[in-house]
């Protein structure tokens, strides 16, 4: 059976681009966890926001600001990107990562924080990319 080779060149690049887009969301966790700049942190308010779906209701997301201090004593406070469905309490100790360079950027040392939407896109677009590769070659 032979399949078109337009449908195989359109997987192909539907995989390459959410590759892409995979690396991409990784760069901002890899620059932070190679220039090795790690801290506690201090949970001192959880901001909730609204955040709506297609798919569903819309729910609760709490994001925490997260007060640390660098190396050199820099005292730092940033809002975490990843929300979450409970609000965590205040005074919770958590891990912090940043780059020294710019420690305002940090984020909490968490799975989710950090790889979810770097993996989750990766694999993702894999299955996409397998299917192109295998019916080109």
């Amino acid at each position: 059976m032979a399949i078109d080779p337009v449908l195989c060149w359109a997987f192909g690049g539907v995989g390459v681009f959410a590759e892409g887009i995979a690396l991409m969301l990784a760069r901002r966790p890899l620059r932070m966890l190679r220039a090795g700049g790690r801290a506690r942190g201090r949970v001192g308010e959880s901001e909730g926001e609204m955040v709506t779906s297609s798919r569903g209701p819309a729910r609760m997301a709490y994001f925490p600001s997260v007060s640390f201090t660098t190396a050199k004593g820099e005292p730092i406070t940033f809002r975490s990107l990843t929300g979450r469905r409970t609000a965590p309490d205040i005074g919770t100790e958590v891990d912090v990562v940043y780059d020294p360079a710019q420690p305002r950027e940090a984020e909490v040392a968490t799975f989710a924080s950090l790889w979810l939407f770097p993996v989750a896109t990766a694999v993702l677009g894999l299955p996409f990319l397998l299917v192109g590769l295998a019916c080109l070659a």
